[in-house]
């Protein structure tokens, strides 16, 4: 039960580059929404040689930026999952399966 193939339904080199995308990209946004909270947090504790309104300001906006771009992360590997999906093979006239060309 452990040995579990992955589906069958979705092309594995496909699938795998879209996972590894989105992983790359994700680790991307959850720096940018450190970088936001370190901004914030110095400038809190008056650490940042930034005005207080600027970091917390560049703070909120690299977090608002992160988001979107999580958002567009979601968006394009749904996208490339649903390119990796494979058509199922179509009936012929007489019901059996059709052998295709490469």
């Amino acid at each position: 039960m452990l040995d579990r193939e992955p589906r069958a339904d979705y092309d594995i080199q496909r699938r795998a580059k879209a996972s590894t995308s989105a992983t790359l990209r994700a680790c991307v946004s959850l720096y940018l929404i450190y970088l936001g909270y370190q901004l914030i947090k110095n400038a809190n504790t008056g650490q940042s040689t930034m005005s207080p309104a600027l970091a917390v300001a560049a703070g909120v906006g690299l977090i608002a930026a992160a988001l979107g771009f999580g958002v567009y992360i979601l968006r394009r590997y749904r996208g490339e999952l649903e390119a990796a999906r494979l058509t199922p093979p179509e009936d012929g006239p007489d019901g059996e399966e059709q052998e295709t060309q490469p």
